[in-house]
């Protein structure tokens, strides 16, 4: 069932009632629409959107009790009468076709053995960055950072051509065969993702289910080791993150990092026992085996002295 189908909205009332069980805690809590947005880059619908939606009783009708009295400020907003009632995506969806995470368990579902890599982007200043590009090959509990300064979709389709050059072709292709993300605005070039200019595939990519982070709950629980090193809130430049090659000591130390999960191994050791070339490939990069008793998941890992 869709939620205002007369105005031309979009929306399931399911999806949008998620929507507004998540914003109003937050707004209970004072935080504009504007704030919520920035601090939630998966939300994926405008800040206008969500002031449309709370305008027209689209979330009270969902069942979630958001009025303007929610609303942090409301000063002289005028909204014309047409624009009021059009409940447009953020953005175009057609990326999705084929790649939901319906389609992606489909797909595991006949290719159990294919190799899965998430993929996501972590980042304290939606502003100034910067911007870690995270690749998590679950195979291997292998965390990969590429660093950036913005993080356009082009930026992140960077980030992937990069990770097959230091990989090489033929290893990306056995070991990227599968790549799962979230519908983040930075990541909506799948054909591009999917297929080399020469036509030949490159990966299969599939995408989470609208603010289901948990559905690649793996890469989010390494995710904690990298805060680990750079928590939340910090300057990331000014803790020391600048270059590409801190990106890959951080790297080096959560892979050195034994884990009781891989039987007490690291994920550099995995990779080495399982395809050596790719081993090879990350240490030629710039990665490198840090000995047990040097690993380091503090800030002070990325000082200029060290």
């Amino acid at each position: 069932m869709l939620v205002g189908a007369r105005q031309g909205e979009n929306a399931t009332v399911n999806e949008v009632r998620d929507l507004g069980n998540k914003i109003k805690p937050m707004m209970d809590q004072g935080q504009s629409l504007h704030v919520i947005c920035q601090n939630h880059p998966e939300i994926e619908v405008s800040e206008r959107t969500l002031y449309n939606y709370i305008e027209e009783g689209v979330f009270q009708d969902a069942g979630v009790s958001i009025t303007c009295l929610n609303l942090k400020k409301q000063v002289n907003r005028r909204i014309p009468k047409k624009r009021a009632k059009e409940y447009a995506k953020r953005k175009d969806r057609s990326y999705l076709k084929g790649r939901t995470h319906k389609e992606y368990q489909e797909y595991m579902e006949e290719n159990s053995y294919a190799h899965v890599v998430e993929m996501d982007t972590v980042y304290n200043d939606i502003s100034n960055g910067p911007f870690i590009q995270t690749f998590k090959f679950r195979k291997y509990d292998l965390l990969i950072c590429i660093l950036h300064k913005t993080k356009t979709a082009q930026d992140m389709l960077n980030g992937i051509l990069y990770l097959e050059q230091i990989l090489g072709e033929d290893v990306f292709e056995r070991e990227v065969e599968v790549l799962l993300t979230d519908r983040g605005s930075e990541f909506v070039l799948a054909d591009e993702t999917e297929t080399r200019e020469n036509g030949t595939r490159r990966t299969r990519m599939y995408y989470c289910d609208s603010m289901a982070s948990w559905q690649k709950g793996s890469l989010e629980n390494i995710h904690l080791q990298l805060r680990e090193i750079c928590p939340k809130g910090a300057d990331l430049y000014a803790l020391g993150l600048t270059s590409q090659e801190k990106a890959f000591l951080i790297c080096s130390h959560i892979n050195s990092y034994v884990k009781k999960k891989l039987d007490d191994k690291t994920s550099f050791q995995l990779v080495e026992f399982y395809n050596h070339n790719m081993a090879e490939a990350l240490y030629a990069a710039g990665m490198v085996q840090i000995p047990a008793d040097q690993v380091t998941l503090k800030p002070y890992l990325l000082k200029e002295d060290r």
